[in-house]
C-alpha cells in the first residue's frame, strides 16, 4: 500500500484548502456550492463529503450548469414561490398580504423568513440541496421591499457581496422594477413621469409629498404607461417603471396626480372614506391597494449576465380587472 493509499480521508471543503489554499474558506464554500469543483471530470457540490486525497483529480472551473442555478416555479408556501434560486441571490413572487421582511410591530412571518425556512430546511428537494447542502445556514438578505398588501416580485441576495453588487445596482437605477396598477381617475396623457419631493412622518409610517424641494425630503421619481382605460367607472390600468424607489412611492404619487389606486387605505379618498363607515363597502368591494410587481430585471452580481423574470396578475386583480371592463 503505498502513501496516497493511506492518506486520510477528509472533507471535500478540506481538499479544495489544499488545492486553493489563499482562497478564503467562506468563498470555498459557494464555490462548491456552485459546482465548480470537479473530481474526475464530475462536479461535486457536497462541501462535507469525506474521501481520501483525490490528488490531480480535484480541480477547480467553471460553474457547472447543472448545479449552479435553478428557474422553475416552486410553490414553498402559500403565499411565496420561488421563479430563480443559485448562490448568490432568489427571486421570489409573494402574495398580497405577506411582509417582504420581518416588522417588529407586526407579527408573522416575512418571505425573507419563509424563504431562510426553506433553505435550511434538512429535507427539500435534490437540487436545493447541491445548492445549499453545506452545515452553515443560509441566510437571505433584503434588496429592496414590496408593501405588505402589494404582490409580485422580489429579489433576495444570499450572501452580503452580492446584496452589496445588487444594492448598487438599485442606486444606479440599473435594476428594473415594474408594476402593474389599477387606479381610480382619467391620466392627463398617455404616459410620462412623476417627479416629486417625498419626506417620512414623524412615526416613518405615511409619506408626505412635496412639489419642490423641501429639507429632509428625498426626491422620488416614477415613469408611467396607460396600459387600458375602463370609461364606464373613469378608471384606468397603468404600467409603471421605478426609477428610485421609496416606502409608498408609487402609491402617493399616483393619487398627487389624480389617479389613487384603487383599495389604497392610506392615499385614496374614497377608500378612506368607506373605511370611516362602519360597515360601508369599499370601493368595487376590493380590499387592498391594486398594485402588483410584475417584472423584474438585473443583471448577475457574480458573472454580470443579465436575468428578467415575470410574474402574472393574481386571481384578485384578474377579477378587478373583469369587473372594471
Amino acid at each position: 500500500m503505498d502513501d496516497h493509499d493511506q492518506a486520510p480521508e477528509r472533507t471535500l471543503l478540506e481538499w479544495a484548502q489544499v488545492l486553493c489554499p489563499d482562497t478564503p474558506r467562506k468563498r470555498l464554500k459557494q464555490w462548491i456550492a456552485a459546482g465548480r469543483f470537479y473530481l474526475d471530470g464530475k462536479a461535486v457540490s457536497q462541501a462535507g463529503l469525506r474521501m481520501p486525497d483525490p490528488g490531480d483529480s480535484l480541480a477547480l472551473g467553471a460553474p457547472d450548469s447543472s448545479v449552479a442555478s435553478w428557474e422553475h416555479r416552486k410553490k414553498v408556501h402559500p403565499k411565496l414561490t420561488v421563479l430563480y434560486l443559485d448562490e448568490s441571490l432568489a427571486i421570489v413572487d409573494k402574495a398580497a398580504g405577506l411582509l417582504s421582511v420581518p416588522a417588529e410591530e407586526q407579527a408573522g412571518k416575512s418571505a425573507l423568513d419563509l424563504l431562510g425556512d426553506y433553505l435550511n430546511d434538512p429535507r427539500g428537494d435534490a437540487q436545493r440541496k447541491r445548492l445549499f447542502g453545506g452545515p452553515g445556514l443560509v441566510r437571505p438578505l433584503p434588496v429592496h421591499r414590496l408593501d405588505q398588501y402589494t404582490s409580485g416580485l422580489l429579489c433576495l441576495a444570499l450572501n452580503e457581496e452580492a446584496r452589496r453588487a445588487l444594492i448598487d445596482q438599485l442606486q444606479r437605477y440599473e435594476l428594473l422594477r415594474e408594476y402593474t396598477a389599477f387606479a381610480d381617475g382619467r391620466p392627463r396623457a398617455p404616459s410620462g413621469t412623476w417627479r416629486h419631493w417625498l419626506k417620512l412622518d414623524a412615526r416613518e409610517y405615511r409619506q408626505q409629498l412635496f412639489q419642490e424641494p423641501v429639507e429632509g425630503a428625498v426626491e422620488a421619481v416614477t415613469h408611467f404607461t396607460v396600459e387600458r382605460e375602463f370609461e364606464q367607472h373613469r378608471a384606468c390600468r397603468l404600467g409603471i417603471r421605478l426609477e428610485t424607489g421609496l416606502k409608498h412611492q408609487i402609491r402617493i404619487q399616483a393619487a398627487a396626480e389624480g389617479l389613487p389606486l384603487i383599495g389604497d387605505r392610506h392615499y385614496h379618498p374614497g377608500t378612506i372614506k368607506a373605511m370611516q363607515r362602519k360597515g360601508a363597502p369599499l370601493p368595487y368591494g376590493f380590499k387592498r391597494q391594486a398594485l402588483h410587481a410584475a417584472r423584474i430585471g438585473l443583471l448577475h452580481p457574480r458573472d454580470g449576465r443579465r436575468l428578467d423574470f415575470e410574474s402574472r396578475l393574481p386571481a384578485d386583480l384578474l377579477a378587478l380587472q373583469k369587473r372594471l371592463s
